[in-house]
């Protein structure tokens, strides 16, 4: 067996929203957001306002929710590749204070697969934007509790 390793190049454009609720408060929700989504943090930066999961290997599934609702790697024969592939899955998150009560969420996800079957290089997938959105409602309704 052969070790593989995978090398992403941002291209992705990072999905911004903002919160009303000061950086630090948000800051404190983020590891639940994450948690929430079953995302394992590898990255946890206060200083920079920076987390995130800078690159798992995992298939089919992310927690319970198949992969194909969160990007999109093209079609295999039996359905969308990322619910077959094995998927390289790097998800993280940058926080800014636009104000003192405003906070801007950056998250960026990358993703590149391969099929089980054939010994070939990763190709990268699309992000759908579905967990960037959802780590930024996390994080909203937390604030609005």
């Amino acid at each position: 067996m052969t070790a593989a390793s995978v090398n992403l190049v941002n291209t992705t454009t990072a999905s911004v929203t903002r919160i009303e609720a000061p950086i630090d408060r948000v800051w404190r929700l983020m590891p639940g957001a994450y948690d929430s989504l079953k995302i394992p943090l590898t990255t946890l930066d206060p200083g920079k306002h920076f987390i995130g999961n800078e690159g798992m290997k995992i298939r089919q599934k992310l927690g319970n929710v198949f992969l194909s609702n969160y990007i999109d790697c093209g079609q295999a024969q039996i359905g969308p590749s990322a619910d077959s592939y094995d998927v390289y899955l790097n998800v993280t998150t940058l926080l800014r204070a636009v104000s003192p009560t405003e906070t801007e969420v950056s998250t960026t996800v990358d993703a590149a697969a391969r099929p089980l079957q054939f010994s070939q290089d990763y190709s990268r997938c699309n992000t759908k934007g579905t967990i960037e959105q959802a780590i930024s409602k996390i994080v909203a309704a937390r604030v609005a509790k």
